[in-house]
């Protein structure tokens, strides 16, 4: 083994590596706390007030239809300046074999938003919207509305009982107006819903009624105000920084303390490691960010 008088601590191909591990982390950890890099959204809600929805009175107790509206009050009380610096522009729709705003128009002001919705849900509603299922209307309303919102990310929420049609023209304009569909799908799986929002970069759920107040406050809320995109992203460059931190230890410590090889080759092989791991790394975020359906820091802001 060779014998050093100095410690790997003391050089600098130690010291700045650790240097920017420690920046890259304590960024990580300011975007984490503070919400920095979380996007402008405008969030379109449709819910699904078909017959199926209640059984014999409109927006009985207990019936799909009340919860559904329950899990909307949810999300406008998460909606506020408490969580978000910048709160959802949200408008509300409901659809069956027509669509209706239930809301006047986007607004972040959620106890307005609140006392609307209240107003708009009454029995004389059926005559409206009557009492199948649509979802093409619901999209292309939900879409046409978003559209007229600038500078903001577009979310369509969709939440429905059942599988129904999605013709191909309402999802190639949901893609041309930059819309993503999000869908929570009350019951059985339907694949045609699930393909309309992988199409378009939106999340899908199929989940038991019970659920729906959580999946509004907790998956959809949280999807859409997140800011792991960022986080992730100094992260992945905080391991890079740390692979670097360890060349001297692992040439050292481990190629010829433990492994007792040539000093040469210990430290091209530390070098390797973390040039592997510089190459890697992105293409591990990237994937990453497929998976989760995050868009890219710096390229995109939705």
């Amino acid at each position: 083994m060779t014998n050093y008088r100095r410690g790997f601590w003391l050089y600098p191909l130690f010291q700045i590596p650790l240097m920017f591990l420690g920046l890259f982390l304590t960024i990580a950890l300011l975007f984490w706390l503070f919400g920095f890099g979380r996007p402008s959204v405008a969030v379109a809600i449709a819910i699904d007030m078909s017959s199926s929805t209640y059984t014999n009175q409109f927006n009985a107790p207990g019936s799909i239809m009340s919860q559904e509206i329950t899990a909307v009050q949810a999300y406008l009380n998460k909606n506020n300046t408490d969580i978000l610096k910048q709160p959802n522009e949200i408008q509300v729709f409901g659809f069956a074999s027509g669509i209706q705003p239930l809301t006047n128009s986007f607004s972040s002001d959620s106890q307005a938003i609140f006392q609307q919705l209240n107003n708009a849900i009454k029995p004389e509603l059926v005559n409206i919207i009557g009492g199948g299922t649509n979802l093409d209307l619901a999209i292309n309303e939900g879409t046409n509305s978003l559209a007229k919102i600038t500078e903001r990310c577009r979310e369509l929420l969709l939440v429905t009982d059942g599988e129904a049609m999605i013709s191909p023209e309402v999802i190639t304009q949901a893609i041309s107006k930059k819309v993503s569909i999000n869908a929570i799908v009350i019951g059985a799986n339907a694949p045609i819903i699930q393909a309309a929002t992988f199409t378009t970069g939106g999340k899908y759920i199929s989940a038991d009624i019970n659920n729906l107040e959580t999946l509004f406050t907790k998956d959809f809320f949280d999807s859409f105000n997140n800011n792991w995109r960022w986080t992730l992203f100094w992260l992945g460059l905080a391991w890079i920084a740390f692979m670097y931190t360890l060349i001297m230890p692992l040439d050292r410590w481990l190629f010829q303390g433990l492994f007792r090889m040539p000093f040469n080759l210990a430290g091209r092989l530390a070098l390797c490691n973390a040039l592997f791991w510089t190459a890697a790394t992105p293409g591990i975020l990237w994937r990453i960010y497929q998976i989760f359906n995050l868009s890219l820091p710096f390229i995109k802001t939705c």
